[in-house]
């Protein structure tokens, strides 16, 4: 794998009131999990610490999201921490394999000197990049946490966008090279979804002609679980 967010700006940005941080921890049951204020957060390692935050911090903000988003955010932001290297943090899930390559081709594909192919950004042997699209770490990093969000609660789509409006910003080659990984990205996984078929997230019916889609729920619906959703109020109608 790679490691190449910076440490600080992840607590940062996740950071949280600690009595906050523990009722989410206590009332979820997270197990190995530590907060702000207790008496041996300081003695854990960043990756923990990160793990803490990242839960509470996607708990908060999708609290109808399912176990499998927040375990994915929490793996993939504490792999980034950790100072051994981050490998033991992640599962070989498809879920935690497509936000590793997102994050990767956000930064640009980076691969080691001695790889003679694009390196798998999940390998155990964990390598630290400190070069980034726009040469500035912080900012890297604050759109990182913004490109995960969007891609494992909402979408590919959504991912996408956050993407590119980060590296049309910056000129360089590495941001160049970030642009044509993301559109690799999003045409496979869109060619993925047309080979399939589309399915009723809510139902299950398959080979859907016609099916809606939204950012603020991230799912795919067939006309009739559309149309039961606007009436509840939580979509609105197609305009004509």
């Amino acid at each position: 794998m790679f490691q190449i967010l910076d440490t600080d700006t992840l607590l940062r940005l996740l950071d949280a009131p600690a009595a906050d941080v523990f009722h989410t921890i206590e009332a979820g049951l997270w197990s190995g999990c530590i907060w702000p204020g207790n008496a041996e957060w300081e003695l854990h390692e960043a990756c923990a610490q990160v793990r803490s935050l990242a839960i509470h911090y996607v708990t908060t903000r999708h609290p109808e999201a399912d176990m499998q988003g927040y375990e994915t955010m929490a793996q993939v932001l504490s792999s980034q921490a950790c100072p051994q290297g981050g490998g033991a943090h992640l599962d070989a899930g498809p879920p935690v394999h497509q936000a590793m390559l997102w994050l990767w081709a956000l930064a640009g594909g980076p691969s080691p000197p001695e790889s003679a192919g694009e390196p798998d950004p999940l390998s155990r042997n964990s390598i630290r990049f400190e070069q980034v699209p726009g040469a500035d770490l912080i900012a890297f990093t604050t759109t990182s946490l913004a490109l995960l969000e969007a891609l494992i609660f909402t979408g590919e789509m959504a991912a996408h966008q956050v993407a590119t409006r980060y590296l049309l910003s910056h000129p360089d080659a590495l941001a160049q090279r970030g642009l044509e990984l993301v559109n690799v990205l999003t045409r496979e996984e869109t060619a993925q979804v047309v080979e399939a078929g589309v399915a009723c997230t809510v139902c299950g019916a398959e080979g859907l002609d016609l099916w809606y889609s939204g950012q603020t729920w991230g799912e795919t619906l067939c006309e009739p679980c559309y149309e039961a959703r606007v009436r509840q109020g939580q979509a609105r109608p197609q305009e004509l």
